[in-house]
């Protein structure tokens, strides 16, 4: 069957297409949990499946006497999408949540080759129960746990024992453990054990010290669980962890160490890894500090570098990440200096010298506060223990640029940018954007790189062309919203996401008796053009043709709470007032809902997304769009630089280029129509979509390129970039050449 290229708005109709304590006796074996790498195609990763759950095989010379309770995995909710439901079947009836708790684990070592377990489970408030048990190893094992070695085999018996519980008591008391504390001797015997936390069962791992040897085991496991449960926040994420100077302690300071070089090298290639190596080997050798400064420690820029902190001291490079304090003044202008500068706000209001004054002051304060600039800090000269490279991202703090500068004139340092510009403004005489960059230029001019995202709008032409260099955003395909979830997981995430939309007094997503389309966005215009295109799609399309509103689709929008203004509130009564206006007959099928804090919950969303949508404007790359087709989500997108980047049009899903919003929207209309009614085009675009992520959009991938960067600038003979792909030269400084066939981003930037 043909299907149109970049659609231009064809006819709809012309396209075919209990709780208990417990003290158990317990021989163990050893369990082998295989891991797929990305590089295979999972799963449909939009239904719920029981087939594919990990599998597991003695690999062991001895046998497992394991009570008849304590069997591996989690009972798995009937979700599957085969079977419609009947008209009239009542889907407003949601489910309850199992209760969320805290697990402590603790171990004690005992005679005859014996090892004492304890757990102990806390609700934030209180501990509610214990359990105890009495493991048997061999002598070799034994001997190891006693001078706190890693117990050796091919898998850890322990981890697996302490796995399969765990699952055990979350199953047979209803709940979910959010945390883990871990006491020291338990992650010495079982250094894998965290790991295993986070990606079998979804539970954040937390390593914590205790202050004596004394105590049973139970009673250590107890003083684990009250100490982890303070590292978490009223909405049951972990705390930010913010040193005296600013430093940003990246997974609760290093308490929480998730995820083990060898994840990370399932997730990309073996060259990948090679380079990666290669680098991190030349910059230890070479004991160098590096420095990285953004303006906050949440947000988009923000999750890059905490993806790119974890893996650099998984590889034990010496870096640090440096953020100042919030000021509520300064990040208003910083907001009101991105609008301009990508020309989304009043053009004849500059930004006064004042402004600017105060973004520098401030910026000089924070210096001085923190004692970056004293001796030891990171931007003290480097002959008084500063960093040996500094990195700034964006143009929030150009002052540092300066600062840096002037303490250390041949240090090498690289502003990092993500901003959209508009050049036409920025060049253009008595504009503000005009203005705000000049302002801007003074200071960011002075160093030594400056690298753009691999966009035309986002290049600044006044840039030296020696001077600039390109690098994509990057995703950690590791962290919670990508990391792939268990089908118990998934559908505890989307009840928990009902609940969210019933306290929101929304509607709430049927799934999985009913497919869905899923955007996340802040754009209202977005949300005006995924609506309209929903409606004409129910109405009109040849799938829903047939069906009852039961078994057609629904729509979930979602957007950022932390956006949520005046002007958002208005934005949202506007919304839900047309829906009732124009589509009350879709009422209840369109969900406009915040998201909730859990990266889990976006995660799970996204997963079990038929259709992801990407109908902005923005020209800055939407991450979303490779977190869904990593999910085998196709995913309808406006045809932009930054999407077109991304989607390879009519293979991993499809660009819309209309000439008016009308036939924009038939379009969009007409290939959900296509991915819903053609199941072979769908799997095989889900299938396409995987595939075609490049390893340097990967946490992986962007560590590569900035580890070679440090190694490069902090050699005698720096680089010449002349606007290059910073992972072309990482690849080839690192000896792996170019291959027929490679996978990687459209070079076709045109540096002006």
């Amino acid at each position: 069957m043909e299907y149109p290229g970049v659609c231009t708005g064809p006819a709809l109709q012309d396209l075919i297409p209990q709780n208990r304590s417990t003290q158990w006796h317990t021989d163990l074996t050893m369990i082998d949990r295989t891991d797929s790498g990305l590089g295979e195609m999972p799963r449909k990763e939009t239904q719920f499946t029981s087939k594919e759950s990990p599998q597991h095989s003695i690999v062991a010379d001895y046998t497992l006497n394991v009570p008849h309770d304590l069997k591996p995995g989690l009972d798995l909710v009937d979700t599957t999408t085969s079977g419609r439901p009947e008209d009239g079947e009542d889907g407003d009836a949601l489910s309850a949540l199992p209760t969320k708790l805290w697990v402590g684990i603790a171990m004690k070592i005992c005679e005859d080759h014996a090892v004492q377990v304890g757990l102990v489970w806390h609700d934030g408030t209180t501990s509610l129960d214990f359990a105890l048990h009495t493991v048997h190893l061999s002598q070799h094992e034994h001997q190891a746990a006693v001078r706190g070695l890693p117990i050796g085999g091919r898998t850890n018996a322990l981890e697996d024992f302490l796995t399969i519980t765990l699952e055990t008591i979350a199953r047979d008391n209803a709940c979910r453990f959010v945390g883990a504390g871990i006491a020291p001797e338990v992650i010495r015997a079982c250094p894998k054990l965290p790991s295993r936390l986070w990606s079998e069962l979804d539970i954040l791992p937390v390593a914590l010290d205790r202050d004596s040897n004394c105590g049973d085991a139970d009673d250590i496991a107890d003083l684990m669980v009250r100490k982890c449960v303070l590292c978490f926040g009223p909405n049951l994420q972990p705390r930010l962890q913010i040193g005296p100077l600013g430093e940003v302690g990246v997974d609760l300071g290093g308490r929480s160490t998730f995820v083990l070089p060898e994840r990370y090298a399932c997730s990309v290639g073996e060259r990948t890894m090679r380079m990666a190596n290669h680098y991190s080997q030349s910059l230890r050798r070479k004991h160098k500090k590096l420095a990285f400064f953004t303006s906050s420690s949440q947000g988009g820029v923000a999750r890059m570098r905490y993806g790119l902190m974890r893996f650099l001291n998984c590889m034990e490079v010496n870096c640090s990440w440096f953020v100042p304090p919030p000021k509520p003044e300064v990040n208003r202008i910083h907001e009101r200096v991105r609008q301009v500068l990508r020309g989304g706000e009043d053009l004849h209001s500059p930004l006064t010298e004042a402004h600017m004054d105060i973004i520098d002051t401030w910026t000089h304060s924070v210096a001085e506060s923190l004692r970056w600039t004293a001796d030891g800090g990171p931007l003290a000269s480097r002959s008084s223990g500063g960093a040996a490279v500094i990195v700034i991202d964006d143009f929030t703090m150009p002052a540092l640029v300066t600062i840096s500068k002037s303490l250390d004139p041949s240090r090498p340092v690289i502003l990092r940018s993500h901003h959209a510009l508009r050049h036409d403004l920025i060049t253009a005489q008595g504009t503000c954007a005009a203005q705000e960059w000049q302002w801007i230029w003074s200071h960011v001019k002075h160093a030594d790189l400056f690298i753009s995202e691999p966009l035309q709008t986002h290049i600044p032409r006044i840039v030296p062309r020696e001077k600039l260099s390109l690098m994509p955003s990057s995703i950690d395909w590791l962290d919670g919203q990508n990391k792939r979830l268990s089908d118990g997981a998934t559908a505890f995430y989307h009840r928990d996401f009902a609940h969210h939309c019933q306290r929101q007094g929304v509607p709430h997503l049927a799934y999985p008796r009913r497919d869905y389309i899923i955007q996340t966005t802040d754009s209202e215009t977005a949300m005006q053009d995924a609506i309209a295109a929903f409606a004409l799609f129910r109405r009109q399309s040849r799938y829903c043709s047939g069906l009852s509103v039961q078994q057609t689709p629904q729509l979930l929008l979602c957007y950022n709470p932390s956006t949520h203004t005046t002007s958002r509130s208005q934005s949202l009564k506007r919304l839900r007032t047309s829906i009732t206006k124009d589509y009350p007959d879709l009422a209840n099928d369109i969900i406009i809902s915040p998201l909730p804090p859990s990266d889990q919950t976006l995660n799970a969303l996204l997963s079990r997304a038929h259709i992801s949508l990407s109908l902005s404007q923005n020209p800055s790359p939407n991450p979303l769009i490779a977190q869904s087709l990593h999910k085998g989500v196709p995913c309808i997108a406006l045809q932009t630089p930054a999407n077109a980047l991304q989607i390879q049009h009519a293979r991993s899903g499809f660009l819309v280029n209309a000439s008016d919003k009308a036939a924009e929207i038939r379009c969009v209309a007409e290939y959900m129509d296509v991915l819903f009614d053609d199941d072979e085009r769908y799997y095989d675009m889900g299938y396409h979509g995987r595939l075609g992520l490049r390893d340097e959009v990967s946490t992986v991938g962007e560590a590569v390129c900035w580890m070679y960067l440090f190694d490069r600038m902090t050699s005698e003979r720096k680089p010449r970039f002349d606007g290059g792909w910073v992972w072309d030269m990482a690849r080839e400084g690192a000896g792996e050449r170019r291959r027929r066939g490679d996978v990687e981003l459209l070079r076709s930037v045109a540096i002006t």
